[in-house]
This record gives C-alpha cells, structure tokens and sequence, in this order.
C-alpha cells in the first residue's frame, strides 16, 4: 500500500512540473508584440495578432505554387502537407509560409496525413475548425492552443484586416513583398535598431531568402556578403555574431537554430554578424 502511495506521489509530482513548463513555455506567455500561426487545413490561414496593433489574416489559396525551402523548389499549397508527412519533417511547414509571408512563424497547426488537398472548405468561415485547433498536430502546446481558442473565437470579421492572395501559378514572393511586407513589424526591433551582415558560403540566394524573411520581421538586413575564410569549406552550425545580447539577437538564434556569440569587435560593420552556414541546405531555394 505504500509503495503504491509513493508511485501516486512521483506521478503527481512529475505531472505537476510538466503542467507548469508547458505553462511557461507557452508562445502566448513571452510578451512577444505579435504571435504568427499558420493553419494547414482543407483551407490554409495565416494569422497575425498584435498584442496592440492591427490583426491579420491571410488566406492562401490551395492551388497556388509557393516555393518549398530545402531544395525542394515549387510546390502546390494543398500538397506541402504530404511533403511534410513523407519526408517526416513538419518544419517545412513553418519554412515554406515563413517564406511566403516573410515573417516568423511562431506556431503551425497540421494534419499530420499521407494527404493532398485540392478544394477548399468553409471559405465563408474566418475561424479555424475546433476540433483542428485542439486535436491537429502542431508545436503548440496544450496552454498555446488554450489561449488561441478564446483569442480566435471572441473576434469577429471585423476584428481582422484580412488579405485574400488571389490565385496563382506560382506565387511572385517579390510582388508580394511589395504590396506586404512591413505589416508585420514588431516595433520594438525598430526600436532597437540593430543592424544584421548575412555571411553565406556559396548561395547567395537563400542568403537573400533569409534576408527577406529577417526584413519582414522589421529587422534592418544591410548587407549580404560572402564567407571571406575561404580555406575552411566544413559546413559548420549557423552562427549569431553580436556586439549586444538583445532581443533581436537572441530571437534570431532561436528562430534559426543558431549558436549565439557576444563579441565586441570595433570591425564588424553591422551589430549582428549571421553566419549562416548548414542553414544554406536546410533552407536553400535551389
């Protein structure tokens, strides 16, 4: 009877410290100024909300060709999912409309199937699907999808700037821009106004990707340049290079997987050196 009262408590007490990280680690709990989700469903929506701002909503159409970051070139929106779920990689999720909309995606929700999706539902309804929102795959945990439903379900249209993309072959990212980016700006980077160099080896492109990604944000890229230590080819884990540990440097690292390096160095030319080294395969546009 003891031991069976011992187990009791271990169960107790493990459930509880598991209960208060996932409480703490919630996306809604870290004071950010906007929190981005993508929900990967029959319909694809793309939210944007300001914990004082404007929200968005993006709705991607399913039979536009959106480029897949990882080498994988152009893919129909309605079939990233099957990419993901064949190659055992939910990341291209949060990858591919990071890169659609230049910005950081905090959260993505998916239907974790062997499944392609060639009509859209609901395209009346502004909400997301309950049973989705709490039961779908996703790297949210049970607080982040929580807070979301009280979030989402206490707005109503009108709460929302919505952006209906129309349909494309293929999406134009630079037209895109264009008429977008900026909208979803955190201001206190602008604040902070630190300066970011990206260092690539051979891929310029995904460097300048990267770039667009990082300016969406509200993050000054001001320039792209290549690795100058040419005798060491060895693929190495991304790096943040920074005068100051900020917010902006520390969001970078985190975002990207990087290693984080405060270095006062009066020849760096920008406050943030990014080197982004294994991220030119992981999120090469090739």
């Amino acid at each position: 009877m003891r031991f069976k009262k011992i187990i009791f408590i271990f169960v107790f007490i493990l459930l509880f410290f598991l209960f208060i990280n996932q409480f703490f680690s919630s996306v809604f709990l870290k004071n950010k100024e906007r929190i981005n989700i993508i929900f990967y469903d029959k319909r694809v929506q793309y939210f944007s909300l300001s914990s004082s701002g404007i929200n968005y909503l993006i709705n991607i159409p399913i039979n536009t060709k959106v480029l897949v970051p990882g080498g994988y070139g152009f893919y129909r929106v309605g079939a990233v999912g099957k990419l993901a779920y064949l190659e055992k990689n939910p990341e291209i999720i949060k990858k591919t409309f990071s890169g659609t909309t230049s910005s950081f995606v905090d959260l993505y929700f998916y239907d974790n199937k062997d499944k392609i999706y060639y009509y859209e539902n609901d395209k009346n309804s502004i909400i997301p699907r309950i049973n989705f929102l709490f039961f779908s795959s996703s790297n949210a945990n049970f607080f982040d999808r929580i807070i979301l439903f009280f979030k989402l379900f206490n707005k109503r249209k009108s709460d929302y700037k919505i952006i209906d993309i129309k349909e494309f072959d293929i999406l134009n990212q630079d037209d895109f821009n264009k008429l977008y980016q900026g909208i979803f700006y955190k201001k206190k980077y602008r604040e902070i106004m630190s300066t970011v160099q990206i260092i690539y080896k051979k891929d310029y492109l995904t460097a300048y990707f990267l770039s667009q990604i990082i300016n969406g944000e509200g993050i000054r890229v001001v320039d792209l340049d290549t690795d100058k230590n040419k005798r060491n080819n060895k693929i190495k884990n991304c790096e943040i290079i920074t005068k100051e540990i900020n917010e902006i440097s520390k969001n970078l690292a985190h975002y990207f997987g990087c290693n984080i390096k405060k270095e006062k160095n009066e020849l760096l030319i920008s406050d943030i050196i990014f080197k982004i080294e294994n991220l030119e395969n992981y999120w090469s546009v090739k």
